[in-house]
């Protein structure tokens, strides 16, 4: 057997170590990985930050920038505004009720009648205070003439 062959069947998987020492940098690298890491872990820790005092400095800056009701007392609702009751029940009401209203998990907008009554008083009570169960209030989300025009869109649903 030659010298090859003893020095393949030492290393089996043929791999063959060249003896040469491992380069200054990786030690460098390495080290200062674990050094960058150890000072990134404590200052997050010792610092005093986390995510929900984050959270809620951002979310007063979005309140104080996007205040609902100065927004709406700022440009009043005229005969000139139109809402798109289209849009709106594709946002609120098409995940449940589907695309094109003929139900999925909610109920099928196009039938002739509806559990609670098919009149537009009862269809606003629905959308802004939701019904026991399945449907979901949407009052805190909508204004009240984009619940008209949603409760408008929704009976004329065939």
């Amino acid at each position: 057997m030659s010298n090859s062959d003893q020095s393949h069947e030492a290393h089996a998987d043929g791999i063959i170590e060249a003896g040469k020492k491992v380069p200054f940098y990786f030690y460098l690298l390495f080290f200062g990985l674990i050094a960058w890491g150890v000072v990134f872990i404590g200052y997050f820790l010792f610092s005093g930050w986390n995510s929900h005092s984050e959270f809620d400095e951002k979310m007063a800056t979005h309140t104080t920038t996007y205040n609902q009701s100065d927004t709406a007392a700022a440009t009043p609702l005229t005969a000139s505004t139109s809402i798109d009751a289209k849009k709106l029940f594709a946002s609120y009401c098409s995940g449940c009720h589907g695309e094109d209203g003929k139900g999925g998990y909610g109920s099928d907008l196009s039938s002739p009648s509806y559990k609670y009554g098919r009149d537009t008083d009862t269809v606003k009570t629905s959308i802004a205070d939701g019904r026991e169960g399945r449907m979901p209030s949407f009052g805190n989300q909508l204004k009240d003439d984009e619940i008209a025009a949603l409760a408008e869109y929704v009976l004329n649903i065939k």
